[in-house]
């Protein structure tokens, strides 16, 4: 009876573990271009010789790891062929391309910015150089949450 008890303990542990984000997911939030598009981000320590991978400025470098669902074809936005992920600085100044998101779960690429956006476009090409496509999903990295919405930080509610 003991192992049973112990055995239910470890299971509802573990469910209510996966139910809840972690310190390093990033959920993601649907515009109304996408309103059935649902996702979320992971931000795992990219690989490195030394444990823990860092910029050489000593900020920590981490693989973005996206599961996506219900995103529609691109071409139903438009003239749009694929969608893309960005790292974008919270005053919307800097876009960083990562890489591009299908329904599923893909690694886009590296991000090491300490606070960021972490916004889906669509985008006519799947590398492009600058954004230029409608959002599709969009959250902020976990050291964002904490900021204060009457500083002088610009919230971010999407690019329609």
């Amino acid at each position: 009876m003991k192992q049973a008890g112990a055995r239910l303990s470890i299971a509802i542990f573990a469910v209510a573990f996966m139910a809840n984000p972690g310190p390093f997911d990033i959920p993601l939030f649907s515009t109304p271009k996408t309103p059935t598009a649902q996702g979320a981000a992971r931000l795992v320590y990219a690989a490195s010789p030394f444990g823990v991978a860092v910029t050489s400025d000593g900020r920590a470098r981490y693989d973005i790891q996206v599961t996506a669902s219900g995103l529609p074809a691109p071409s139903s936005l438009g003239s749009y062929s694929s969608y893309v992920a960005w790292e974008v600085t919270p005053e919307l100044d800097r876009w960083v391309r990562l890489g591009v998101v299908n329904n599923g779960r893909s690694t886009v690429g590296h991000a090491d910015m300490n606070k960021f956006l972490f916004v889906i476009t669509a985008e006519s090409d799947s590398a492009p150089s600058t954004h230029s496509g409608p959002t599709v999903l969009h959250g902020n990295s976990p050291s964002g949450w904490l900021q204060t919405f009457l500083g002088g930080e610009p919230l971010f509610r999407g690019v329609y």
